[in-house]
């Protein structure tokens, strides 16, 4: 088997990062975004992300935190600003617009339906690499799902 070492340099790793304190939905979240192609780490706090930052400058991050985690987080939490995904087993109006209000645009409720999860991956545009297609229009609008 050759491989091909010009391209294999070239190509990007796209990074997803997990936190999650149910160890299910981690399990969960990391077969899912493997298939789609994602290295995937498992994160305690978001003080791992920031240690992380010089090294991956590109990736995305899901996240079951409470609002005021996010908070005490802003300004790491704006780099990544279009590839965070809060997923929250009650997403309220009340949530929505405090959450739009410190730049939280993607909400996912739990329990995170895979096609949800990949419509918002295939909707996120990544550093150095194009915008993945979507399946159809893009809505407008903020980019939060809730199922039933």
């Amino acid at each position: 088997m050759k491989i091909d070492i010009k391209n294999f340099m070239k190509e990007k790793i796209r990074w997803a990062f997990i936190l999650d304190k149910d160890e299910f939905v981690r399990l969960s979240l990391n077969k899912i975004l493997k298939k789609y192609g994602f290295q995937v780490e498992e994160i305690e706090d978001f003080s791992q992300l920031e240690r992380r930052k010089k090294d991956i400058k590109g990736g995305m991050v899901l996240a079951d935190v409470e609002i005021e985690v996010l908070e005490g987080w802003l300004p790491l939490l704006r780099k990544w600003n279009d590839r965070f995904i809060l997923m929250s087993p009650l997403v309220t109006d009340e949530l929505t617009i405090r959450l739009k209000k410190i730049g939280i645009q993607r909400i996912i409720k739990k329990p995170v339906d895979p096609r949800m999860l990949r419509r918002h991956i295939r909707e996120i545009s990544f550093p150095d690499e194009r915008k993945i297609a979507s399946f159809g229009k893009k809505r407008e609008g903020s980019h939060i799902d809730q199922k039933g």
